[in-house]
Formats: structure tokens, sequence, C-alpha cells
């Protein structure tokens, strides 16, 4: 039997699959107050919930999460969703050579040709200072490893494998276009926009699926960000104590309001446009993660989605 990916798994299908465990619980039925064990799996496709009802104390202490684990069972219907009953389920070991990064979604985008042209924006660089501390990062073997495979976040938008350096660089095409549209610092706003993620390579984990690390979780990227370019501006001469100061500013105010985590409010051109262009990005990425998932030929609306409080059309538009 060829395994399924999460995705192409339908109610009646028998599952001989590999995942990666997000989440365990153990559970107690309310009528016979019998335990049991919910999971959720995961793959580059997707997630799905199973349960577990025999030799809960034996899968219990050797399932943990993180763990990649070969899963035998069957797909239900369970609360209006695909949902696996799990006959047998055992932790995968190294001899079976099965790396936790191959459970990870991807960006479609080809990484090599998104990277050069980011590489082409830096170079574009006037000022000295900006491009040499743009430079400095971006030509650091381990960042650049680092940062093309980094994710722009959990769940949100462009959360695959990749999906930082694509946002990163569709914020950089923005500035540019807006720097001469709004005659602001060109120089400045481009480097703010390469940089106003870097914290995020310290944030998120990507040890089988995405999530937070503890430092990420305690500290956050904005202040990550802030950490890692004022350790590089000191590593530059007479870096302009102005210039450094709209720099950060801009990469401190890119959420734009303070309940979405920006320290401060943006209070310059340039910083307005970096959240602006951040906050465009961002939504029309996750647009587009619910489109690919949920578009169908009869479907026209998205379920709803809490965190723009509102459906979203996903029909074809005709002229």
């Amino acid at each position: 039997m060829s395994e399924k990916l999460i995705r192409d798994l339908q109610p009646g299908d028998a599952v001989v699959s590999h995942f990666i465990v997000r989440k365990k619980e153990i559970k107690e039925q309310r009528k016979n107050r019998k335990l049991y064990i919910t999971f959720e799996f995961g793959d580059r496709s997707g997630r799905i919930r199973g349960s577990v009802w025999n030799d809960i104390e034996k899968i219990n202490g050797s399932v943990h999460v993180h763990d990649v684990v070969k899963v035998k069972g069957r797909v239900i219907t369970f609360l209006n969703k695909p949902h696996i009953t799990v006959e047998n389920i055992r932790v995968v070991t190294k001899s079976d050579g099965i790396d936790p990064v191959c459970f990870l979604p991807v960006s479609d985008h080809n990484l090599d040709t998104l990277y050069t042209q980011l590489s082409q924006f830096i170079q574009a660089i006037k000022q000295p200072h900006l491009r040499k501390l743009a430079v400095l990062l971006f030509d650091d073997s381990q960042f650049a490893k680092h940062f093309r495979n980094a994710s722009a976040a959990k769940l949100w938008h462009h959360n695959y494998l990749g999906g930082l350096l694509e946002h990163t660089l569709s914020m950089v095409q923005l500035c540019d276009f807006c720097a001469d549209h709004y005659a602001v610092n060109r120089d400045l706003l481009i480097t703010a926009a390469l940089l106003h993620d870097v914290g995020k390579i310290y944030e998120l984990s990507l040890n089988g699926y995405i999530d937070y690390t503890t430092e990420g979780r305690l500290l956050g990227h904005i202040t990550m960000a802030v950490q890692l370019i004022t350790a590089k501006i000191q590593q530059i001469p007479e870096f302009p104590r102005s210039l450094k100061t709209h720099l950060l500013h801009c990469i401190l105010s890119h959420h734009g309001v303070k309940e979405n985590g920006s320290p401060v409010l943006p209070m310059t051109r340039e910083a307005m446009i970096l959240h602006a262009a951040d906050d465009l990005d961002s939504r029309l990425g996750a647009f587009q993660r619910i489109m690919k998932k949920e578009q169908d030929e009869d479907k026209e609306w998205s379920e709803y989605v809490n965190l723009l409080d509102r459906f979203l059309y996903i029909g074809e538009i005709n002229s």
C-alpha cells in the first residue's frame, strides 16, 4: 500500500503512513471512564486527529510529541472531520532513514532564485553603512542557510520552508515601488524590509513541524531582530547614530500597533510603509494559503476565518 498524504485521506481509507506527532493527550470517556489517547498527526500537507484505545500505558510511555511514527489504522468521520482510529503505532528509529524535515511544507518557488533576487537588492543599496550591514548578515553562510529555510510564521502566512525568504523578497519588492512613489529614503526602507523579520530564524523551530522555540516565546522575533542588528552595527565603524535609530524604529514598529506586538507605533514615513507592506503581504499570503487549501470546483467561500473576522471569497471573478 502506497502512503497517502493527510490531505488525500478520506473516510473509509485504510492507513499505513508515517507522520510527525504534533500533540498528544490522555482523555477519559464519560460513559465508562475508560482512558484513551488522542493525537494530532502532521505531514507536509496538513494535520489530522487520531485516537488510540488499546495499550494506553505502553503507547503513552513510548510515543512523544515530535516523534516520527508509523501509523496503521482506518479513517472515520468524527465531528464532521476525517479522523484516524489507530490500530497500531510505533516510533520510527534512525535505521528507518526518515528525516523529520520531510514532514514540513515547502515553498513552491525555487529558493536559489529567490535568494539571488534578494542579493541583487542588497547590492543596489547605495548608503555604505546600510549596505555593509546587509552584507554582513546575508553573506554569512550560517545565517544564509537558516534564513533560506526558515518559515515566516507558525500557522498564519508563508508557514513553510522558504516562507521567510519568499515573504521578505515580496516585502522588498513592495517597498522598492513605494520608495519611488512616495519619495522616501529608499536605502533605509529596503534595508528595513530585508531585516524586519530576521529574528524569526531564532523564534521558530523546524523540528518536524513549525513551532516556537523557548527563546522565541520569551523574547519574540522583534526583540531578537533588534539584538542581532545592533550586534552587527557595532562591527561597522562610524555607523551613523541617527541612521541606526531610524532603522531600529522601523523594525520595532513594523507590526503597526502595540496590540500586535509593536513596542512603538510607526512614526516615520518609512516605518509606515514597512508596516503597510508587511500587513498586506501577510494577509494576502494567508489568503492564498486558505484558497489553496479550500478551493474546489463548487466552492465560492472559505470557512469563517477567525483572525480576519470574515469569510473569504475564493471563487472565480468573471469579467
